[in-house]
């Protein structure tokens, strides 16, 4: 059956607040999407960005957290969290900004400061409430250490996890356990946002499901080498002993571009992922189709081979070429995922090995 679809990021959607978010415009376009017959809402990725890499949606601090510039204030108010008056004054763009322009950098403080106030004025009620409590047991695989890591990372002055003292770094218990009695009520704070996110997200969703719009998820193959997973995993990747990337991903040469594309996120260790079955992969997965109904696989030749740099290398041009499981990974993602709900990105080099997988 032949249907068509709009891709339309959350950001940018019309707000009175600097960009879009998961509030009353969100609920609107899934009824015009309805309305003009559209089935597939598609959208990039949904998780944290940062001013570093100027909010790009592919280069996230964490591949589970949810991006809390999209959280709703009108929601919030709606929900009790916020008064009215705490929108006072938010509401207009800065002189000189573009109102029809998405912005970042204000709403990050802006934000801050608004789930700030909600965290406090819910904070006599966290302890017995069921949906937090329930949230946080549900989402412990990813979210305790997500807080951890944005908390810690703001207490070193936004440095990279690499550069912090060695037993953050390397993650010893003792110490962990110390800073979560230290930062208890930053971290909570980190994990209501989330939790905030998430709820908003899934009445988006039930809205979608309610007027037969389908969402479409987007999945980078790969994660930020300064993000809670690879912090939380340095053993799913290709790091050394002092914990640094020995080769990290890229594309080759081209008619693009001469020295190809240093990407620099930290690769794989494909044969360590396999003795586990996959099972980092398939929560990451398995956590996308809990806020959509398909997933677009990015740069999915990746997953039969992919392009090797050393970390030494400016440019990509002295990579080579190491293959992937392929057959092995999505055998397991069959046994996981019905029918599996997965579009496969045909850019790249698209070599015999790639159809394969794909009429697989």
């Amino acid at each position: 059956m032949r249907t068509f679809g709009i891709l339309l990021h959350i950001s940018s959607l019309p707000s009175a607040f600097g960009i879009g978010d998961l509030g009353p415009a969100a609920h609107a376009f899934a009824r015009a999407l309805k309305a003009a017959g559209a089935r597939v809402w598609q959208f990039l990725p949904l998780n944290p960005t940062s001013g570093g890499n100027g909010h790009s949606p592919y280069d996230s601090p964490s591949a589970f957290a949810g991006n809390t510039l999209f959280i709703s204030p009108e929601w919030l108010v709606r929900d009790g969290y916020l008064s009215p008056e705490d929108l006072d004054g938010i509401s207009r763009p800065e002189p000189g900004k573009d109102p029809a322009r998405a912005d970042f950098e204000a709403v990050s403080r802006q934000r801050a400061d608004l789930l700030s106030k909600a965290h406090a004025r819910a904070l006599h009620r966290l302890d017995g409430h069921p949906d937090f409590l329930r949230f946080c047991r549900e989402h412990a695989f990813w979210l305790h250490d997500h807080a951890r890591f944005v908390t810690l990372k703001e207490h070193h002055g936004g440095r990279a996890w690499m550069d912090w003292p060695d037993d953050f770094r390397r993650r010893d218990e003792a110490a962990l356990d110390r800073w979560d009695a230290r930062a208890f009520s930053a971290i909570q704070r980190e994990k209501f946002a989330q939790y905030l996110f998430f709820s908003q997200w899934r009445e988006l969703r039930a809205v979608c499901a309610r007027e037969d719009v389908r969402l479409l998820a987007d999945v980078p193959i790969y994660v930020t080498m300064d993000s809670a997973d690879v912090w939380a995993n340095p053993h799913l990747f290709t790091l050394d002993v002092d914990l640094r990337p020995i080769s990290v991903s890229g594309v080759p040469p081209d008619y693009f571009s001469a020295t190809g594309q240093r990407w620099g996120s930290p690769l794989y260790r494909w044969d360590v992922l396999e003795k586990d079955d996959f099972a980092w992969w398939k929560q990451r997965l398995a956590h996308v189709l809990l806020m959509a109904d398909m997933a677009r696989l990015d740069h999915f030749r990746g997953f039969c081979g992919y392009w090797a740099i050393p970390a030494s290398e400016e440019t990509a041009v002295n990579g080579v070429w190491k293959k992937a499981p392929v057959q092995a990974f999505f055998a397991s993602l069959r046994r996981r995922f019905n029918g599996l709900p997965f579009v496969a990105e045909n850019l790249g080099v698209i070599t015999r090995d790639v159809r394969q997988a794909i009429l697989d």
